[in-house]
């Protein structure tokens, strides 16, 4: 069975600022935003980068409260919320990426089209070791909801660890067989909310594998949901951001690291987003390699076919030339989905 990655964010304290070092330390989740960073890696074993593996939200107050992170590889909307509520103030956006890839994936037996099709149904909002509640898919998922005129009252949402959403969805299986969930959530699950690759993995798997009911399907894209944007095209969305504490940008030696990653880091993601044919599984095999290797100790795994489908499918595309227009739609974006507008001092794009 394919082994499928989310996202999350949550809770901490303040953070306190990172000691200068050789390398630029970035913490980063097993998100698809880390993907670009895994392929420069790989490129240029010389980068002054290192990974700090990091399970969920938690985890990522965590280090910076503990000064083990100079940077943080997460949803533009995961780090907004870091800043506006004081867990990491000092966080300054420095770059953005344009990219589609979250879905509400269904079964093709129920024709679900928009939410109202999902409303009094249940629903599945996951994180790899967490349910992700409170964290950057139920950010995006209650901001979708919201477009859509609806609210969390309005469905029957269930937030469980990736693993364990896959069981219930396989077995179509009612939520509150799991104990996670609430006890009256008598129904299976319609519908869970995905980003690519773990999309297609999940898909693949409902047709390939024994699933009590084949099938599965993006019934939902949320990209498209989120109206009124000029800056983007209305299939992306500036999911992808990469942010760094403010003592670093301002320490002449630290800010030249941060411009070198960030240019490998870009370099990376056009190369994800033009790779096609036996260039594709290269990459794909990088990116899988670079999650094992990073994540391993979560016992998560992505596999290369996997990734290969859901770039040469075009379900996974990364755009690392956002215009520089950008900021006063993204800080709109922003507020919509975290309910705040970030500090001007938030945006430090380059």
């Amino acid at each position: 069975m394919f082994k499928i990655i989310v996202i999350l964010s949550c809770a901490f304290s303040f953070a306190l600022p990172a000691v200068a070092q050789d390398k630029l330390r970035i913490a980063a989740t097993p998100n698809p935003n880390i993907f670009p960073l895994l392929v420069a890696m790989a490129d240029d074993p010389t980068l002054p980068v290192e990974i700090v593996p990091v399970a969920d939200s938690k985890e990522i107050d965590t280090v910076f409260q503990q000064g083990k992170a100079d940077g943080l590889l997460a949803m533009t909307y995961t780090i907004a919320k870091k800043v506006t509520s004081d867990k990491i103030p000092d966080l300054r956006l420095v770059y953005v990426g344009l990219w589609k890839g979250f879905s509400e994936v269904t079964y093709k037996k129920d024709e679900i089209k928009n939410f109202s099709d999902l409303r009094g149904k249940g629903l599945i909002v996951s994180g790899p070791t967490g349910g992700g509640k409170n964290g950057g898919p139920d950010f995006i998922f209650q901001a979708a909801l919201k477009r859509s005129g609806m609210t969390t009252a309005d469905v029957h949402v269930c937030y469980l660890p990736v693993m364990e959403a896959v069981k219930l969805l396989k077995e179509q299986a009612p939520l509150n067989s799991n104990s996670h969930c609430d006890p009256s959530f008598s129904m299976p699950a319609s519908g869970i909310s995905l980003v690519e690759p773990a999309a297609t993995g999940l898909i693949m798997d409902s047709i390939m594998s024994s699933f009590s009911v084949s099938g599965m399907e993006r019934g939902i894209s949320y990209q498209p949901l989120f109206t009124g944007y000029t800056a983007w095209p209305n299939d992306q969305l500036p999911h992808g951001g990469l942010a760094i504490l403010g003592s670093v940008l301002d320490n002449p030696e630290q800010a030249k690291l941060v411009s070198k990653v960030l240019a490998a880091y870009k370099k990376a993601a056009e190369k994800i987003n033009t790779a096609r044919r036996f260039r594709a599984m290269g990459v794909a095999k990088v990116i899988s390699a670079g999650i094992e290797q990073n994540f391993h100790a979560y016992k998560l795994e992505l596999p290369a076919m996997v990734v290969m489908a859901a770039m040469v499918r075009g379900n996974m595309e990364f755009r690392s030339d956002a215009p520089v227009t950008i900021q006063d739609d993204l800080n709109r974006f922003l507020t919509e989905v975290v309910g705040t507008a970030p500090p001007k001092s938030f945006y430090a794009l380059q």
